[in-house]
């Protein structure tokens, strides 16, 4: 469907930024209801070929002013207010702090920017997740890795590094992620060096114990809250493999029931009075058999489809509310199913990815890869209604 028909269109257009796993997601939720979305990146993505979507070229994000600048052109050349939907915090952020310029032109599907500002300050949200009884790891904040020398003494290895904020802190260090575990001091005193040397001695920084397990031991708590900041519905899992697969994004996970995630999610929701899709990470700690809080991430996650696809349409039921519309869902699905990025998790755990970045020790034998993934399985990519993308992006590839 070209932008010129969806201009005179008489509902809320979804408007997704981002192209990539998340948004052709999202896109899908809203194709199975037979409503067409807009995606803007700053490049044609693989997701611009799906029938449920119109893409569209825009500057980067982080050209703030260029880029709200065309939402709001794109704002008035539609009928009804688009639902605006982010698919990483590069989109998020700019969009938040800039609500009350977009406002006029859009609808939001998540909180405003002060409590998105909360959500994604590490600081703040252990803090509270410790005054409501939350779980966390054993915690040590520092101003700036200058400051590494006063909890030195305190730190036992290995440890987890990560910034209070994430947003460009992994691309300034030049690295593939934004959490490091460390297996000693050396390591952590070559990585500060590291951290100064790339102008981020101004970032504040979080050390934490390293919760023994392996990646299967970290669980998702995906939920849609109203605007009451009551949990709705939510869907649990747990990661199969990340990349880069010892701190990274999922690229392959598995849906299982977990009902003990949702009593501390509904606290730490309720707390920040969070409004929209979410992702909630836990660790499993098997030393004493609690969930220990990792991180919430105020927007629709990487896998949100996953959700969809095991029965509870979240981006829909959002739209619903917007729109003032009665619906009706269950709380949770009881339904198993794998969720897969095949083109990135085969390359990297059978084709040798993992391998050439040093990581030898997460690659699996064609047998033990397909071993992994047994069971009801629902690609990222992949989909015999909506082949054009995944064409694409095999061919660009």
């Amino acid at each position: 469907m070209k932008l010129q028909k969806l201009k005179n269109i008489d509902y809320n257009v979804p408007l997704i930024l981002g192209g990539g796993v998340n948004g052709i997601g999202l896109a899908r939720s809203f194709g199975e209801k037979n409503i067409k979305s807009i995606i803007l990146d700053t490049a044609k993505n693989f997701s611009f070929f799906s029938k449920y979507v119109t893409g569209i070229i825009c500057p980067h994000p982080r050209e703030e002013n260029e880029f709200i600048n065309f939402l709001i052109e794109l704002g008035k050349d539609l009928k009804n207010k688009p639902l605006l939907f982010v698919t990483n915090d590069h989109w998020m952020i700019p969009v938040s702090k800039n609500q009350n310029l977009l406002i006029k032109y859009y609808e939001f599907s998540m909180s405003d920017w002060k409590i998105i500002e909360n959500a994604t300050d590490k600081r703040y949200m252990y803090k509270i997740a410790e005054e409501i009884g939350i779980d966390i790891p054993q915690t040590f904040y520092l101003e700036s890795i200058t400051k590494i020398d006063e909890i030195s003494n305190n730190i036992t290895y290995p440890c987890i590094l990560k910034p209070v904020v994430t947003v460009n802190f992994a691309e300034k260090l030049g690295a593939p992620q934004r959490v490091f575990t460390l297996n000693n001091k050396e390591e952590l005193q070559k990585l500060s060096k590291k951290i100064l040397i790339s102008g981020l001695d101004d970032r504040e920084i979080i050390i934490q114990e390293y919760i023994p397990g392996d990646i299967s031991d970290l669980y998702t708590i995906t939920t849609y809250s109203n605007k009451n900041a009551d949990i709705v519905c939510y869907s649990t899992g747990h990661k199969l493999r990340q990349r880069p697969p010892v701190a990274g994004t999922i690229i392959s996970g598995r849906v299982i029931p977990e009902p003990r995630l949702y009593e501390p999610a509904k606290k730490l929701i309720k707390k920040l009075n969070f409004f929209g899709i979410a992702n909630t990470e836990f660790k499993y700690d098997h030393r004493d058999n609690k969930y220990k809080l990792m991180e919430i991430n105020p927007r629709p996650g990487k896998w949100n489809y996953s959700v969809t696809a095991s029965g509870i349409n979240m981006p829909y039921l959002l739209w619903q509310e917007i729109r003032n519309e009665n619906s009706e869902t269950k709380l949770y699905s009881d339904k198993e199913l794998i969720w897969i990025c095949l083109f990135e998790d085969f390359f990297n755990t059978v084709l040798g990815g993992f391998r050439k970045k040093g990581f030898p020790e997460y690659s699996l034998s064609l047998w033990e890869y397909f071993k992994s993934v047994k069971g009801k399985k629902v690609d990222a990519i992949i989909s015999l209604s909506d082949p054009l993308p995944a064409i694409f992006y095999l061919f660009n590839h």
